[in-house]
């Protein structure tokens, strides 16, 4: 999908107008780029896992770590939540992740290595999804992390296009996306 013009979007080759245009196509994963982050996962695979994690490394404290930490734990995984304040709910040191010869992962921090997990899970954030959306061919404003930029009113600098949810990085939880859109629905 992209945004044409401010009244029409483009699917697959499908012009599409209207007289309003609202963006709410959320955020994805953000794995810092670390050694070995080639080797985690983030909170989309956890879920396509085809089996549960022997032993993971959960690396984050916020909402999405804690929730995969309870899910994991109580499918009986060996769970470790890594995270850089003194309590969770909060915002990461160096890390990187070392890949041993049996196959088994190292998470290494400045506060020293753990080792032998199956996995080792990011969930250190999100990201908002605009890339590729043609946004700042049509005059929406972006932030500097790819955020959209909307008033109290979730309305763009583009009159006609609207942005609810992670999308706009105002508070990212799902029952906040789900109100906003309900709100200007």
């Amino acid at each position: 999908m992209q945004i044409v013009d401010p009244h029409t979007v483009d699917v697959d080759g499908k012009l599409y107008s209207a007289r309003h245009i609202l963006i709410s196509v959320g955020g994805r994963p953000f794995i810092p780029d670390i050694p070995g982050s080639e080797y985690v996962i983030d909170s989309d695979a956890a879920l396509d896992l085809p089996s549960k994690p022997k032993k993971i490394a959960i690396v984050g404290g916020g909402y999405i770590a804690l929730e995969f930490a309870g899910i994991f734990n109580g499918l009986k995984s060996d769970v470790h939540v890594f995270i850089r304040q003194k309590k969770v709910l909060r915002g990461f040191d160096e890390e990187a992740i070392i890949k041993s010869a049996d196959g088994s992962l190292s998470l290494k921090t400045n506060k020293g290595t753990v080792e032998g997990f199956s996995h080792v899970m990011f969930a250190t954030g999100r990201r908002p999804n605009t890339k590729n959306l043609g946004l700042e061919s049509v005059g929406v404003k972006i932030t500097n992390n790819g955020a959209i930029e909307v008033d109290e009113y979730s309305c763009t600098s583009v009159p006609s296009i609207w942005a609810v949810g992670d999308v706009t990085d105002r508070i990212n939880l799902t029952p906040v996306a789900l109100m906003e859109g309900g709100a200007l629905a």
